[in-house]
């Protein structure tokens, strides 16, 4: 076995609490209504492309592009449209929804649901780039990215590695897990897919050591399939490893500038998942309408955890009923994981192509301790993977000194919590630097009007 990697750059080592590692994928039973959100990616929403009476199918196109930064949003059931309108999605943001009433489970007919694993890898580079732009494939990883703009990098740029993300470092969550698990050549072929449209370069599939069996399975797919210039890299278990620049440094030993993107390091970096949707849409002309999220918490039975296959725009209170039902402790929901997840108001919410989990958590789970002067102890610029100082970054913040932050590369900021995790005053030192980067974002955009 290769020897381990990591990145070199702060980084903590939360408690993994993966409760529902052992938890096999359940699809989950459909819902009588969805409300499909044309938001489920970086960039402008969807444009919506039915009318309230319009029949659809699964798989049939709902909304279209919005610009260069934007995907197609498809069916998830078959039915009948009754409203096109704005919702709140789990941020509480209002955004535009499709809503079908459910009326059986008809598919596209072009679509083709077998188990049948197809290894032939597509040789048309232009026709693969545009089925998985058509099939709506957008980063499962956190940013949701659309896909087919990540594998088609500027003139000028060059692929040297494509790194298929498997090291789920997040605490709690264990999707990606399981799909390691259950659908290894699926991803392999999906990688292949990506591998030859990135000019066939080298790919690595890095995973962390805390998943033995994911490192064993997918070696031994990879030996079976027998495809080129691919290899399983296990790396020590550090948090955030799964972020992009963290993962290249780890892989790579290459540390992507401030401002830059991964691709001006030779790098392209994509998501476990993402990998499996490229290899459904380009193999099986599978629209990107399922993936996988785990309901967890410390406050569940291991028998009240599930990882689930869902379609997008179930409501999630249809999913906590099906679940089990919201526990009478809960205190707070996630959706996400602890570290970088987002607190709901309600589940009113349906969700979305990178949903990763419902965390559920207890009072105790759920209360910060209260907050105490700076002690100057600099922890959290020991444990931040960005290398910046997120304790200055908190004061320019509270002063409301923006071009300060901006001259200190808030932007760089990855939301990753170590800072957060690490002060022993409990400062809430990243809810600070969120409200600065969001404020010095719109800065910056504003200069560019």
């Amino acid at each position: 076995m290769l020897s381990k990697k990591t990145f070199r750059i702060g980084g903590i080592h939360p408690c993994d609490s993966k409760f529902s590692r052992g938890c096999a994928i359940e699809e989950l039973p459909l819902p009588e209504i969805f409300h499909v959100s044309m938001a489920q990616h970086l960039g402008a929403p969807a444009t919506p492309a039915v009318e309230v009476g319009q029949k659809v199918k699964v798989g049939d196109v709902l909304g279209t592009p919005t610009g260069f930064m934007s995907a197609f949003v498809h069916s998830p059931a078959s039915g009948t449209v009754t409203a096109i309108g704005p919702r709140a999605d789990i941020a509480g943001k209002m955004v535009p929804h499709v809503t079908i009433e459910v009326e059986g489970d008809e598919w596209r007919e072009d679509i083709d649901r077998s188990d049948t694993l197809v290894t032939d890898i597509p040789t048309d580079r232009t026709a693969v780039l545009e089925r998985i732009r058509q099939c709506g494939v957008v980063g499962l990883g956190g940013a949701t990215f659309p896909t087919h703009i990540k594998l088609n990098p500027a003139p000028g740029c060059k692929a040297e590695c494509l790194i298929i993300n498997g090291a789920e470092c997040e605490p709690f969550l264990t999707s990606d897990f399981r799909i390691m698990l259950e659908k290894p050549k699926q991803i392999i072929v999906g990688a292949a897919i990506m591998q030859s449209v990135l000019g066939g370069c080298r790919c690595v599939l890095a995973i962390e050591d805390n998943k033995p069996e994911a490192i064993r399975v997918l070696s031994k797919a990879v030996a079976e399939l027998g495809f080129k210039d691919m290899e399983v890299q296990p790396l020590k278990k550090r948090y955030p490893q799964g972020g992009e620049k963290q993962l290249i440094d780890a892989v790579m030993r290459r540390q992507v500038k401030s401002g830059a993107l991964p691709i001006s390091e030779g790098a392209v970096v994509q998501n476990m998942a993402t990998s499996l949707a490229v290899y459904e849409a380009v193999q099986k002309n599978m629209p990107l309408i399922t993936n996988v999220f785990t309901v967890t918490g410390n406050n569940l039975p291991v028998e009240k955890q599930y990882n689930y296959k869902f379609r997008i725009g179930m409501p999630l209170s249809f999913i906590a009923k099906v679940a089990g039902g919201v526990p009478e402790d809960t205190a707070k929901i996630v959706s996400g994981g602890p570290m970088m997840g987002k607190a709901m108001s309600n589940l009113d919410s349906t969700i979305t192509k990178g949903t990763s989990g419902l965390l559920l958590m207890n009072e105790d789970d759920a209360t910060r301790p209260e907050a105490g002067p700076c002690i100057r102890c600099a922890k959290c610029v020991d444990a931040c993977p960005m290398g910046l100082e997120p304790y200055l970054l908190m004061t320019y913040s509270q002063r409301q000194m923006w071009a300060e932050d901006e001259a200190n590369h808030i932007m760089d900021c990855i939301e990753c919590g170590c800072c957060i995790f690490s002060c022993p005053a409990n400062r809430p030192i990243l809810d600070y630097v969120r409200l600065g980067k969001n404020t010095v974002g719109k800065i910056i955009r504003s200069r560019k009007q």
